[in-house]
């Protein structure tokens, strides 16, 4: 769908074209909390009040159906996370204003983070740990044309110029399912996801 005009609703796009090589499975299907990686992640945002794209590649599963969300195929995955962005916002009717881009292999992060991110200024804001930036990734204004005018293959980084960044306390916040080990976090973020503040529906059974 082409882009119709501007639209004021912030969306968020989730990436999962990537081709997992190195952990061996998809990473959007790995299972967390009784969920796969991307059901769990597809509700938060939902519940928040963002539109959700997934953008993922052809020939891949996700298991998507049911979820509150719009699934697109990167034809050219191996282009690059600047050209995956590029196939999501294709996908909304209108170009949003705000734009959180989360990357489905960066799971450690709540709603709270979310929040935080949606309520501080800026064109390009991270949450931070530590002086340390991670994901999602929120773009906004001039930043979110810049990607859509961009080379497919372009750093997103070069693209968003000085980010933002907001301190949280999400002590999982730079945990990056890559490697077969990683997935030796998970237990310890479910953890925190369930004693976390707005995810009573991850204790109670609730969810995808």
């Amino acid at each position: 769908m082409g882009m119709a005009g501007v639209s004021a609703a912030p969306v968020a796009v989730v990436l999962a074209a990537g081709a997992s090589q190195r952990l061996g499975r998809p990473k959007a299907l790995v299972p967390v909390a009784g969920h796969s990686n991307l059901a769990l992640q597809v509700q938060r945002l939902h519940r928040i009040g963002l539109q959700v794209v997934v953008v993922g590649r052809e020939g891949l599963n996700l298991g998507t159906e049911g979820l509150p969300c719009v699934l697109v195929q990167n034809p050219e995955p191996e282009a690059g996370r600047t050209g995956s962005l590029q196939v999501g916002l294709a996908a909304c009717v209108d170009l949003p204003v705000e734009v959180l881009v989360c990357p489905v292999d960066r799971p450690g992060w709540n709603e709270a983070v979310v929040h935080a991110l949606l309520a501080r200024p800026g064109n390009a804001v991270v949450p931070a740990t530590g002086g340390r930036g991670g994901h999602p990734l929120l773009l906004r204004g001039d930043v979110v044309r810049r990607v859509l005018r961009a080379d497919r293959s372009a750093p997103l980084r070069d693209l968003t110029g000085a980010r933002v960044q907001v301190e949280v306390d999400a002590p999982f916040l730079h945990l990056n399912l890559d490697c077969p080990e990683d997935l030796a976090h998970l237990v310890h973020l479910e953890a925190w996801l369930r004693d976390g503040e707005g995810e009573a529906w991850l204790r109670d059974g609730e969810g995808p």
